[in-house]
């Protein structure tokens, strides 16, 4: 399993394809790992692009010495993964928080291309009850055995706080910064995503120039990874 000692933590992370391949960056969700994006590998592989999957700080096999977590700090672990790698501007796929971190590095002008499934553009204003490690415990035993066994740098528990912290006081991207992704965009949402609203992808889509907006009926959040409508769409917007 490949390490990269970078911007002060030990970031792991997954790589498929051809070395020479197109590059495509592949970011999961809060507290999900480079594992759960298998879905996304599985359908872009006849592309033969060059792959690469991290565990985000703070989730999986990477460490979060400094605890705290923030969106622009996430984007800075990717640049300096991208460098390591040496990933001239790989087109990034991310999911929920993948997403908003890939739309953090597409405004700075790091992609050539940018796939947002399900992702927030705005804080989110119960984002620590959201994330509160007990409810998660109450309501969804078997994601805590997963957390458990996945997370092994960061306990889940303290995880899920930073999480709940860093989005509820995340202040958002402003319509100027969204009006500044010049790369070739995709939006993907459900209809039924009781995490990220409906709206939420709807308004990037309006404010990054050439945004195309794909919805996915009755999908919700979780199994929108999972979706064919949804792979399909990322794999076509990729094959470009």
């Amino acid at each position: 399993m490949p390490f990269a000692a970078i911007a002060g933590t030990r970031l792991h992370y997954a790589e498929t394809g051809p070395s020479t391949g197109r590059p495509l960056l592949l970011l999961h969700a809060s507290l999900q790992t480079c594992e759960s994006m298998e879905p996304l590998v599985t359908r872009l592989a006849p592309l033969g692009c060059r792959m690469v999957t991290p565990d985000q700080r703070g989730h999986g096999r990477t460490a979060n010495p400094g605890r705290a977590l923030g969106i622009a700090q996430l984007a800075d672990d990717m640049e300096a993964l991208m460098c390591h790698l040496g990933l001239e501007r790989p087109t990034a796929v991310g999911f929920s928080l993948g997403g908003t971190v890939a739309i953090e590095l597409a405004r700075r002008g790091r992609l050539a291309g940018l796939v947002v499934l399900a992702s927030r553009i705005t804080p989110v204003s119960r984002g620590r009850r959201a994330l509160d490690p007990v409810d998660i415990r109450q309501r969804s035993p078997l994601w805590v055995r997963q957390l458990e066994e996945r997370h092994v740098e960061t306990p889940w528990e303290e995880l899920a706080v930073e999480l709940g912290t860093m989005f509820e006081t995340w202040p958002g991207f402003t319509p100027d910064e969204l009006g500044a992704i010049t790369c070739p965009t995709l939006v993907v949402q459900g209809d039924n995503d009781q995490m990220v609203p409906l709206d939420e992808g709807q308004a990037l889509a309006a404010a990054a120039p050439g945004a195309k907006f794909h919805l996915v009926p009755r999908a919700g959040h979780p199994d929108l990874l999972y979706r064919r409508e949804a792979l399909d769409a990322v794999f076509r917007f990729c094959s470009v």
